[in-house]
């Protein structure tokens, strides 16, 4: 650990002034301004305590494209552009509305401590109907000719179903776990973005307009340094066909690898550097970032930079609690149809609760003479103290993850991820998930002259560890999980959608679901259906 440490303060001391003081020394070059005003949604929620949500977990990337144009400060456009002139600054919104609901379901049991405030697992058995809603405002200005700067306004509100609790891989990516009834607001994103050309390439290629980033160009050998606050699925575990909950598949195991426990505050943000060395087929990225002091709560800023403020933010120390990620792409051709394969490898260390410590101390006789049973005392955790959280210390969580993405044709595209962790601590930021696999297709719609509509299908199943599944058989809770008890197996989803582009910044999606063993227990469901109807606009 101390060597990891003297790493990261390394990495910090030489990058700093790589990505601030050099993108700040240079003077924006006199070019025509160009603007372009986007309008599309973030996030909507149902009414739910402090807790998190992924979605703030939501990558802005452009959904289900040629893996050579997407994104582009990560990987090289396929082609060259010239025409492209380069931006002094940028604007773009988008606007996103989510209707999500369901019938009523069987089960065995629903443990009333758990669902009498909505506040717990336990989904209700009699159907439920809740909407989302968010819209973003960006802003990007060119510091010089290699450095940008951009900023994220997010305005949220809304629930997702049962407050964003009951199901491990959550159905609705636009469902913070901030509900909130009046909209909230955050400034989400602020980063500066440096990139320094390596040369040995024949020609610049040309980098497209998008919400992040401002159009112009740039050498396919290149180190890339994103520092500043910003979302981690910005850069890591991106996916052409399964990445933006706003226009693609809208499970939460379906726009993240759902075992990557990656460092959010509760709306998906935190402050970290990320670089990225690319080459024409590879890009190799590392990142280092800020986990929340509490268990999927706000982080510092969101004592000023949410309004209403968030007291409870806070950030673990610097140097002793962090979140690292390294992410390895290639990218290739398969008879002439592009793809790519990453491998990623995460180590959270952070103030974390052990399930086996937590079982353990909740069969202990001065526990019970108090709180009478194991159950009440585990459900007694709110992510700051009671149940699991009263054996927080310093633990390290890591994982691996694989992600593919394949084109068959030029209108069919396939996709997988594959993740594990290690499983012995809480779940601290994302969801309750130890393994997960998916896999699926997206079909465009050139067959049915819609060139532009798309059709998905995704089928997911997660799990989780012994040491997990027994902290949840004692009547322990997760950030989305905790029944009371458990018959355990693991949970399955299938997804199916089709996304319909009325215009060319408008778009409306038709989304089914189906849940087997929710939250890991046999003893409810299965969720025979969880409809949703999705409105984005993005301009």
């Amino acid at each position: 650990m101390p060597a990891l440490r003297k790493f990261h303060l390394t990495a910090l001391l030489v990058c700093l002034p790589l990505s601030v003081c050099g993108a700040l020394a240079q003077t924006p070059p006199q070019l025509p301004a160009q603007t372009a005003i986007l309008t599309a949604i973030p996030n909507a929620i149902p009414d739910a305590p402090l807790a998190h949500s992924p979605e703030g977990k939501q990558s802005l990337l452009p959904s289900a494209q040629d893996p050579a144009t997407s994104p582009a400060h990560n990987t090289p456009s396929a082609t060259d552009n010239s025409a492209g002139t380069p931006q002094t600054y940028n604007l773009h919104a988008q606007y996103t509305l989510t209707g999500t609901g369901y019938p009523s379901f069987a089960a065995r049991y629903t443990n009333p401590a758990y669902s009498v405030y909505g506040t717990r697992s336990s989904l209700p058995t009699q159907g439920q109907a809740r909407e989302t809603q968010s819209l973003d405002l960006y802003f990007g200005y060119r510091l010089g000719s290699t450095a940008e700067f951009h900023v994220d306004t997010l305005f949220w509100q809304g629930f997702g179903l049962n407050n964003t609790y009951g199901i491990a891989d959550f159905p609705n990516g636009e469902a913070f776990k901030v509900g909130v009834r009046y909209p909230h607001f955050s400034l989400a994103r602020f980063f500066v973005r440096k990139t320094i050309a390596l040369g040995g390439d024949k020609d610049d290629r040309s980098v497209e307009d998008d919400l992040l980033t401002l159009r112009g160009k740039q050498d396919t050998n290149r180190i890339t340094i994103t520092l500043g606050r910003f979302n981690v699925k910005d850069i890591f575990d991106n996916n052409q066909y399964s990445n933006d909950p706003r226009e693609q598949f809208m499970n939460w195991a379906l726009m993240a690898n759902a075992a990557f426990d990656y460092p959010a505050d509760a709306l998906g943000f935190t402050t970290g550097i990320a670089i990225e060395a690319n080459r024409p087929h590879w890009t190799l990225r590392y990142g280092w970032f800020q986990m929340s002091k509490y268990r999927n709560q706000f982080t510092a800023e969101g004592r000023y930079l949410t309004l209403p403020t968030e007291p409870l933010g806070g950030d673990g120390k610097i140097f002793e609690d962090w979140g690292m990620v390294t992410e390895l792409e290639h990218r290739h051709n398969l008879n002439k149809h592009p793809g790519a394969v990453r491998l990623l490898v995460y180590d959270d260390r952070a103030n974390m609760g052990s399930y086996k410590a937590a079982v353990a101390l909740a069969n202990d006789p001065a526990t019970l003479a108090v709180w009478g049973t194991p159950a009440k005392f585990l459900a007694s955790a709110n992510g700051v103290t009671g149940g699991i959280d009263s054996t927080h210390a310093l633990r390290n969580t890591w994982g691996l993850g694989l992600n593919i993405d394949q084109e068959i044709t030029q209108s069919i595209g396939v996709f997988s991820r594959i993740g594990r962790n290690s499983g012995q601590n809480e779940s601290f930021e994302f969801t309750d998930s130890n393994w997960t696999a998916t896999f699926g297709t997206s079909i465009k719609g050139e067959t049915w002259k819609h060139p532009d509509d798309v059709i998905g299908a995704a089928f997911i199943t997660s799990g989780i560890s012994k040491a997990n599944q027994a902290y949840l058989a004692a009547g322990g809770i997760g950030i989305l999980t905790g029944d009371g008890a458990l018959n355990y197996g693991p949970e399955k989803n299938v997804e199916l959608y089709y996304d319909h582009q009325f215009s060319k910044y408008f778009h409306g999606t038709l989304d089914y679901q189906f849940v087997d063993d929710p939250a890991y227990n046999k003893d409810r469901g299965p969720i025979p259906a969880i409809f949703a109807l999705r409105l984005h606009y993005e301009r």
